[in-house]
Formats: structure tokens, C-alpha cells, sequence
């Protein structure tokens, strides 16, 4: 049930979904939904528990796990590889789907959603900010760390809800490793990594 109520909050945001297309996702009586779940807040509320404990073991698998350019760039080349992934795994890619509901809607849940991570994340964030910068790994204007992170996050949630689309809707021209690597370059330099910087960790980066 929390899984097809996941599918359902996708396609249409806490507010459009009804626990009738729950329990027909689901394969259930509507009845049985609310057997199990009192209302739709609960069940809104179990979807929250799920997605916040694969929150955390995403950051635990993609977080920074090393200071300077080196742990920056793994960290963002790990999360765009996974948001590429997630575009083939349904479950995964609802979760970038209710984001986008979210912020077609009243954007509670995104808000939840990113205020969350940055509070999770935030010492490691600044860190390795702070540590490339001073070891010449970003360059240019200093970046407002919450922000730069949020603008990476958007172009990985983009390409997961594109990359699932039919292959004719796909704009990019660009799939798999080629996409993974553009689009992490794209984010790179964004925050102002140097292009040799970029060019040393792809060339060892395996």
C-alpha cells in the first residue's frame, strides 16, 4: 500500500491523490487502505518515514566522504551516475517524481525534502567547500554553499524524470556513461572547478 501510495503521490501530489487510486494501485479495497492507514495524512506520513530513511543511505552511499576537489567531485559524480540509474528504476525514479508533483503543487514536500538534506549534510558540505577552495580546486566567485548544492540537485532530479521519458522525448542526444560524465563536468564547473582539475579526476577516476 505504501508503495502503490508513493506511485499515486507521484503522479499527483499529496493534494490530487485519493485513496480510491491508492487502493486500485495497490490492488486493494479502499477499505482495506484504511484498515491500515486512518487517513490519507498517514499514509502520506508512512511514504515520508520511507523516503527519508533512503534519504539517509543514498548520503551514506553518494555523500562527501573526503575533503578538497577530489571529495567534491566523487560525491557529485556519484549523485548525477545515480539520478542517470534511477531514470530505469520506478521506485527511485517516484521519488524524484513527487519532488516535481511537490513543486507543481503547494511544495511542502520538496521543501521538507530539501531542508532536511541540508541540515543532514551541511557540516560535511562546507568542509569540502571550504577545503577545495583553499587548495585551489574552486576558483572564481565563492559560491553560496546550500545554493550550489541545490543547483546540482536540480539537474540530477531533471535528467532522472527526462531520462525516464519515451527515447524520442529525451533531449539531451546523450545516455549512460556519456551523460553521467557531461552533465558532471556541467556541475563542476559550475561551482568553479578548474577544467585540469576535472581532467586529473576523470583520468583516474576509473
Amino acid at each position: 500500500i505504501v508503495m502503490a501510495a508513493r506511485r499515486v503521490f507521484s503522479r499527483h501530489g499529496y493534494d490530487g491523490a485519493k485513496t480510491l487510486q491508492i487502493a486500485r494501485e495497490a490492488g486493494v479495497s479502499e477499505a482495506l487502505v484504511y484498515r491500515h492507514f486512518p487517513s490519507k495524512l498517514a499514509l502520506y506520513r508512512a511514504v515520508l518515514r520511507q523516503v527519508f530513511l533512503e534519504q539517509d543511505e543514498r548520503w551514506r552511499e553518494q555523500g562527501i566522504h573526503a575533503e578538497g576537489a577530489r571529495g567534491l567531485a566523487e560525491a557529485i559524480h556519484g549523485f548525477i551516475h545515480a539520478c542517470v540509474a534511477d531514470a530505469a528504476d520506478a521506485e527511485r525514479c517516484d521519488i524524484h517524481r513527487m519532488t516535481l508533483a511537490s513543486l507543481a503543487g503547494d511544495g511542502s514536500y520538496a521543501s521538507l525534502i530539501y531542508r532536511r538534506s541540508q541540515r543532514r549534510n551541511a557540516t560535511a558540505m562546507n568542509a569540502a567547500y571550504a577545503s577545495a577552495r583553499a587548495e585551489g580546486g574552486l576558483v572564481g566567485m565563492a559560491l553560496d554553499v546550500p545554493a550550489a548544492a541545490m543547483f546540482i540537485e536540480h539537474v540530477g532530479t531533471m535528467i532522472t524524470a527526462i531520462m525516464a521519458l519515451p527515447p524520442a522525448a529525451r533531449p539531451y542526444g546523450l545516455e549512460g556513461d556519456d551523460l553521467v560524465r557531461q552533465a558532471t563536468w556541467f556541475c563542476l564547473r559550475g561551482i568553479g572547478m578548474p577544467e585540469k582539475i576535472i581532467e586529473d579526476y576523470f583520468a583516474h577516476s576509473g
